[in-house]
Formats: C-alpha cells, sequence, structure tokens
C-alpha cells in the first residue's frame, strides 16, 4: 500500500460549545482525521466547501431546521457526505460515532449486528455474526449532566448471542455501549 492510496478522513465539527469541539478534534486528530471546528452555523453553511470534507459531525444542540438547512446545503456540495448527529456532549462517544462513519461498514456487513443492555437481569447482550476481538464500553450521562465511562468487556467472543453480566449496577440517565469488534467501531443508545 503506497501512501497515495491511504485516505484520510476529513471531519468537520459543528456545535455551540467550541470546548467540547476542541477536545474532540485532539482525539480524531490523534487518529489520524484531519479535523476543521466550526461554532457559527451560518459560516458552516454559507462558507464552508463541503466537497473537502467526508464526515460532518453536529453537536446534539444543532437540531431542527437548523440542522435540515445546514446538512442540505452542505450536501449539495457532496452528496456522499456522512452526517453524524452526536448524542451526547461525550467526547469519547462522539469520537465513536465518527470512528463509525467513517470505518465501519453497512448494518448488514458489520461483525456486531446488535448490542443492548437487560436492565433486570444487568447484563449486556451481543448478537455477534462471527468471532472476534471485543472491547466494550458503557458511556452515561446522568441527570446533572456528569460523564461516567465504564468498562463492561474485553477479549474474544464466538459467533451468535453474547451475554456478559456486568458486576455492578449502571447507574439511571443516557447509557450508550461503543462496541469494537475487529477495529470495527459501533454505537447503541441503550435504555
Amino acid at each position: 500500500m503506497t501512501a497515495e492510496s491511504v485516505h484520510v478522513a476529513r471531519v468537520l465539527l459543528i456545535g455551540k460549545r467550541a470546548r467540547v469541539l476542541e477536545e474532540l478534534g485532539r482525539s480524531l486528530q490523534h487518529l489520524g482525521m484531519d479535523v476543521a471546528q466550526e461554532t457559527d452555523l451560518a459560516r458552516a453553511r454559507d462558507v464552508v466547501d463541503a466537497s473537502e470534507v467526508d464526515v460532518v459531525a453536529l453537536g446534539r444542540a444543532v437540531r431542527g431546521n437548523k440542522r435540515e438547512e445546514l446538512v442540505v446545503a452542505l450536501r449539495a456540495q457532496n452528496p456522499r457526505l456522512k452526517v453524524v448527529d452526536g448524542l451526547a456532549p461525550i467526547p469519547a462517544l462522539l469520537v465513536a460515532q465518527v470512528q463509525e462513519a467513517v470505518g465501519t461498514p453497512s448494518a448488514g456487513e458489520r461483525v456486531v449486528a446488535s448490542a443492548f443492555y437487560e436492565q433486570g437481569i444487568n447484563r449486556v447482550v451481543l448478537l455477534m455474526r462471527k468471532s472476534a476481538e471485543v472491547g466494550i464500553i458503557l458511556h452515561r450521562l446522568d441527570s446533572l449532566y456528569r460523564v461516567h465511562q465504564t468498562p463492561i468487556f474485553s477479549g474474544r467472543l464466538g459467533e451468535g448471542r453474547q451475554n456478559i453480566p456486568i458486576g455492578r449496577k449502571i447507574g439511571r440517565g443516557e447509557r450508550y455501549l461503543v462496541v469494537s469488534a475487529d477495529h470495527e467501531v459501533s454505537v447503541h443508545q441503550v435504555h
């Protein structure tokens, strides 16, 4: 593989909080991505050249008509543009969402067909299409907007349904599983 054949993902981050965008940008750059950041929606819509962008990641404050207008304007320049809607202001979760958009195959071809949390039994369930080296992290945003990160599992899992018990109770709030399976990243909102 030559240097010319390696494509560096070009990511545009758009959100309200510059501090969160900067932290997210550093993390994505560390993964080898080319990152630009914008807090002004009008400037992002009217000035950014979307043909130079592979993925646009929108903070969760970018919603409704403003989001639609922005996406329509950017996609007019680049119909193949991938759009990531940030699930929560958790930088590690947003990094995983961008990784999923950049490097994970379509849903029907993924190693992990689905992932969910069974609250009553307190376990994570993965449906695996094939055996893989797997890492699972649970991200949680509590009612006070504090971020919690809980490693759930790291190791090899086989094909089929896999039940992974969680040793401790998971608190209330918004919860998201980030699953890495043989370097494919997928993000799953859980209830």
